[in-house]
């Protein structure tokens, strides 16, 4: 699932390897998917592709944005996709939601894996979309303790909330979803399902600098091990609580790790580092 580390790295390689590219033609897949979402009919896709170029790439959250110029911004990201650059047809993907072919016989395709955006968004568009935050990104300048005990100043003695879903829902941190929580959290000694207004002001300031410096250390690394970057290439950061870690010893403690599903998803915790 592309989260803050994955956008954050592919937008980068498109900026090196594809702004300034002439498309010759592109389209919106060829393997109707559900979940892709998308925003136009596939007429017109089809039709504004060709002509165009690769602008500037950059990351919000866990989008990507890409300047399909002039006039047009793709997003993508979100969810789960494989984003990938091809230097040459033989390893196009037999199916795929978004196909750009470009003037030098390389290609992008994008495959979405459970659910994901392709949106291809005109300047009005992409101004007031809602996918799109205002919000800081966690390892900004501007992303101050302050700011981050700011988001615990908008809940009440009684709000009922988790500190997974007041990290990945809302208030949220940007770009931080249940992938990336995992290790956070078990940085910081806290159970996914403690009630985020019940953290002490010690606990909210190992979250912050949990926070940041585990997703420096993904970014830093390629990005997590079970995702993949623009040239298909898989991160080399090891996920410390994950699918593939349950039933392992925890590397503080040596409990085994455990799983349980919690709103909507798997959660992965040391029943001793993070007590409930």
């Amino acid at each position: 699932m592309i989260e803050l580390p994955e956008a954050t790295i592919i937008a980068a390689q498109m900026n090196t390897g594809l702004k300034g590219k002439h498309i010759l033609d592109g389209n919106r897949g060829n393997s109707p998917h559900k979940f892709a979402f998308v925003n136009r009919p596939p007429e017109e896709y089809a039709a504004i592709f060709p002509g165009k170029s690769i602008g500037e790439s950059r990351a919000n959250g866990s989008l990507i944005l890409t300047d399909i110029e002039p006039g047009y911004t793709l997003m993508l990201g979100g969810g789960g996709e494989r984003i990938i650059y091809h230097p040459d047809a033989t390893s196009l993907p037999a199916k795929y939601q978004l196909y750009l072919h470009f003037s030098d016989e390389t290609y992008l395709t994008v495959t979405v894996q459970g659910w994901g955006s392709t949106y291809l968004l005109d300047p009005a568009e992409l101004a007031s979309h809602p996918f799109i935050s205002k919000n800081l990104s966690p390892l900004s300048h501007s992303f101050s303790p302050g700011y981050f005990e700011g988001l615990f100043a908008m809940l009440s003695p009684e709000d009922p909330r988790s500190v997974k879903f007041f990290m990945i829902s809302k208030p949220g941190v940007l770009g931080v979803g249940n992938g990336c929580l995992q290790d956070i959290l078990w940085q910081a000694r806290l159970h996914p399902r403690r009630r985020a207004i019940s953290l002490s002001v010690d606990e909210r300031k190992q979250l912050y600098h949990a926070t940041r410096e585990t997703l420096r250390a993904m970014l830093e690394r390629g990005g997590r091990d079970g995702d993949y970057n623009l040239y298909n290439h898989p991160g080399g950061y090891r996920r410390l609580m994950s699918n593939q870690t349950a039933g392992q010893p925890c590397p503080r403690c040596g409990a085994p790790v455990e799983k349980a599903s919690y709103l909507g998803g798997a959660v992965y915790f040391c029943p001793q580092c993070q007590t409930l």
